[in-house]
């Protein structure tokens, strides 16, 4: 009898822990941490992808960015800002994500950090190209821009109708897609030299000093300047007449390794319950930005330019 006692507790002891298991996995699987339960509502058959496990699991996500308006260490703050900063923070934290942090790299080593696992999601304003996408997995469109072309306050160029070929000089952010429009400029003999000027800080200085003549940048970022940092446009204007070819009004999303899909698709799942709720469109307003100037047209919501 008490074997037989004894068989009977170590089964009802058995059918709690299935019942406890599977009340937990009603409310969330438990993944990481084994004291926490998370709401995978965003994960595929309520299965969370083996990056987002992990990144559970270590309690922090890096996020790789150049340090421009998009996302950047506040210096007065020291916290992650930006518009994909805003974003990118909210994501982790419904995904159960705890902690996100920034690594600076230069922008044309940003891909290949994403790559080689020194950083789990590239957030830094880039625009969704063919030719990235054969290297680089991307996301959802957060939203679109065009370009401004920054001048001296007393310049005569007013866009680039007014460029003078013997003697104009246009700086622009190495990787970006305003270099391969420069260098165009150039080959076209519009401009004398399309000249690589570092980051847009240094570009913006370089114009100040005389060094260039005009820089071709993103027209987010002048649009964050001209409330976050004004002294940095000091004696500069945006050249009125500069208009943008249809190829260069981007689309802007992050982007993940071709071996993080799954999780994309869950940062892309919260995206869009964010942009539903509103949430977006006030992380442009936060962010000096005018949701109007960027919005994405219907049917281009989802990126069409991913190629594996």
């Amino acid at each position: 009898m008490r074997r037989k006692g004894r068989i009977l507790r170590m089964a009802a002891v058995a059918m709690t822990a299935v019942l406890m298991a599977a009340s937990l996995a009603a409310c969330g699987t438990q993944s990481g941490d084994s004291n926490k339960t998370y709401d995978n509502k965003y994960c595929k058959d309520g299965q969370p992808s083996a990056k987002l496990t992990s990144l559970r699991k270590s309690g922090v996500m890096y996020v790789g960015s150049s340090g421009d308006s998009y996302a950047y260490i506040d210096q007065d703050t020291k916290e992650f800002s930006g518009v994909d900063a805003i974003i990118i923070k909210e994501i982790a934290k419904r995904l159960g994500i705890e902690k996100v942090e920034m690594k600076l790299i230069n922008f044309s080593e940003l891909i290949v950090n994403a790559n080689n696992n020194n950083i789990d999601i590239i957030c830094d304003g880039m625009y969704a190209k063919a030719d990235r996408a054969k290297q680089i997995y991307y996301g959802d469109i957060w939203y679109t821009q065009g370009g401004a072309l920054v001048v001296p306050e007393g310049s005569s160029v007013d866009g680039q109708k007014t460029f003078d070929p013997s003697k104009t000089v246009v700086g622009y952010t190495e990787g970006t897609i305003w270099q391969a429009r420069v260098e165009q400029w150039a080959k076209d003999g519009l401009i004398k030299e399309a000249r690589a000027t570092g980051d847009q800080s240094s570009s913006l200085t370089a114009l100040q000093f005389g060094k260039i003549d005009a820089f071709l940048t993103d027209s987010t970022v002048i649009e964050d300047m001209q409330k976050r940092t004004p002294d940095a446009m000091k004696g500069l204007k945006l050249a009125p007449n500069y208009t943008d070819t249809d190829a260069e009004i981007g689309k802007i999303a992050p982007s993940v390794s071709f071996d993080n899909i799954d999780f994309m698709n869950e940062v892309n799942n919260v995206f869009q319950e964010l942009k539903s709720e509103g949430f977006i469109d006030k992380a442009m307003k936060d962010s000096g930005l005018d949701p109007a100037l960027h919005v994405v047209q219907p049917g281009d919501e989802h990126c069409t330019v991913n190629s594996r």
